[in-house]
């Protein structure tokens, strides 16, 4: 005699409501969340750009601007200024004096916008960024970056060019030399900028500027000081 239905299904619930069927169904399940966890996680973090991966996104200038919090200049902007500059004479720093402080530098005029090549012109001189204004550019900020170092002794004494910035204060005078001529700027603020602020150093401004800011490197975003002086005038 055959069994019937209810029997076959009593006989198949059974073995599978054996503990051994049970405790295997729960490793397998258990296996299958551990993998599609796993997966879903490489996924995302394959969605997720690096630091590495953005900068390797951006062009040289893009690159620049993001790790000095410098306002970016369009392509479009360096072709206009090139054509307003075309009829007036670019007048570079030469030198940058603050005798309250004891400095007497160099200035270097590079015009790459290459990381590795900027951070080589720091070891010799400050360095104005490549995108800001000229000596007397109206409407223009004049950037000059500097290392800074508070180690004790250092063989290259440019990497302590802008040492003790943040003690000026306002009204202090900032000299800049090209050729045989002084440009004379006071000091109007002093602050430290925050690696992690979004706050851009603007190139525009309201009459003429010179900004100088410490530098470890081009490429990295550090804290920095950061001295504003309005220009006061030529041979004073």
């Amino acid at each position: 005699m055959e069994p019937n239905r209810n029997d076959k299904i009593s006989t198949i619930a059974g073995a599978l409501f054996q503990p051994q069927i049970l405790l295997r169904l729960l490793f397998l399940w258990i296996a299958v969340v551990v993998v599609g966890t796993l997966l879903l996680i490489g996924t995302a973090s394959r969605g997720i750009l690096t630091d590495d991966d953005v900068s390797a996104l951006l062009t040289e200038n893009e690159r620049l601007a993001l790790a000095t919090n410098v306002a970016l200049v369009s392509r479009v902007q360096q072709e206009e200024a090139q054509v307003a500059g075309q009829n007036l004479p670019a007048v570079f720093p030469d030198r940058l004096i603050v005798k309250s402080l004891g400095i007497d530098l160099p200035v270097s005029n590079p015009q790459t916008r290459n990381i590795e090549a900027l951070d080589a012109e720091l070891k010799s001189a400050a360095v104005r960024y490549p995108d800001s204004a000229t000596l007397g550019e109206q409407g223009g900020n004049v950037l000059l970056f500097g290392h800074s170092s508070r180690l004790p002794i250092v063989r290259n004494p440019l990497y302590k060019a802008f040492n003790d910035i943040e003690k000026l204060e306002n009204g202090d005078i900032i000299e800049v030399v090209s050729g045989g001529d002084v440009y004379s700027y006071s000091v109007s603020n002093v602050y430290q900028a925050s690696a992690a602020s979004n706050d851009r150093i603007a190139l525009s401004v309201p009459g003429h500027r010179i900004t100088l800011l410490t530098c470890d490197s081009f490429g990295k975003r550090t804290d920095r000081w950061v001295v504003e002086a309005e220009f006061i005038g030529t041979n004073i």
